[in-house]
């Protein structure tokens, strides 16, 4: 088998998506009094998106491939790492408001590097530390950016 499908089928979920964002960004303002609007930057990003995603589809099917690599598809292992890290985006999307920017982050990074695997305990917790309490002092005392507290208030 060549590797002509999955670039087939990439370039298509990509441009259904760009579609999607492109129509979507048709319901917003394109221009104001000021310049480019909030549906400026959308519409033209999903166009140029699906322009490459079109290019990229005309490769897949038109240019010759080599052979698919043998260790094309994940172990085991490697699909298991990745419902981990499905499983935890969604979690930080449900209960985000609940939990609180924060300790919703904390225990994030710390899943997600733990899964990964590559880094030692300590390595974890500081980036752990410096992407949850560090990127909330930076958004909401610097930028004035609010980010949910939860029912901690922390």
């Amino acid at each position: 088998m060549t590797m002509n499908r999955p670039y087939q089928i990439a370039s298509i979920v990509i441009i259904l998506f760009s579609a999607y964002w492109g129509r979507e960004s048709l319901n917003l303002q394109y221009m104001t009094p000021l310049g480019p609007g909030p549906g400026f930057f959308p519409l033209w990003l999903s166009v140029m998106t699906v322009a490459l995603a079109a290019v990229m589809f005309y490769q897949a099917t038109f240019k010759r491939s080599g052979p698919m690599p043998d260790d094309f598809f994940a172990s085991k292992m490697g699909y298991l790492r990745i419902a981990g890290m499905i499983l935890a985006i969604l979690a930080c999307v449900l209960f985000m408001e609940v939990i609180g920017f924060r300790l919703m982050m904390l225990v994030f990074y710390i899943f997600l590097l733990s899964i990964l695997g590559r880094q030692k305990p300590l390595m974890t917790l500081i980036v752990a530390l410096a992407g949850s309490w560090g990127v909330y002092h930076v958004f909401v005392e610097l930028l004035k950016v609010p980010l949910p507290i939860g029912i901690f208030d922390i």
